[in-house]
């Protein structure tokens, strides 16, 4: 039987400058990092690590060339949503850590969202449940 969702990828160029991002603008804490035949490094917010970020930069080397391509061309790609306390005051502060705004916040039946994008693009959904 499932349990839970516990790691999501989210395909990176470089992982120092991905762990970078994560943990010094979004506020992420690094959860896992094991280094071995692969760097397995994975981060979460402070609140949230029931599921963890795995940065990952594809590698030839371990999974072939194909499929290490086939990766790469991920980048950008990616969307997942945050669940915010705050959905104006987490752009307000995010912004002024340089993050780009993709989508100012707006009132919806489901609460106020807004979008922002890491340094590679990926978009990532912040939404405040309603009261």
């Amino acid at each position: 039987m499932i349990l839970r969702l516990s790691v999501v990828p989210v395909i990176v160029k470089d992982l120092d400058e991905a762990f970078e991002f994560y943990t010094q603008k979004l506020g992420f804490e690094k959860v896992t990092d094991v280094h071995g035949p692969i760097h397995f490094l994975t981060v979460a917010p402070k609140e949230g690590k029931d599921t963890e970020i795995l940065l990952q930069v594809p590698d030839p080397k371990m999974m072939g060339e194909e499929m290490a391509a086939d990766l790469m061309n991920q980048i950008g790609k990616t969307s997942y949503i945050f669940i915010v306390d705050n959905c104006e005051s987490t752009i307000e502060e995010l912004r002024k850590k340089g993050v780009k705004i993709l989508m100012e916040p707006q009132t919806q039946p489901y609460g106020t969202q807004a979008i922002i994008a890491d340094l590679y693009g990926n978009s990532f959904v912040l939404r405040e449940p309603p009261k």
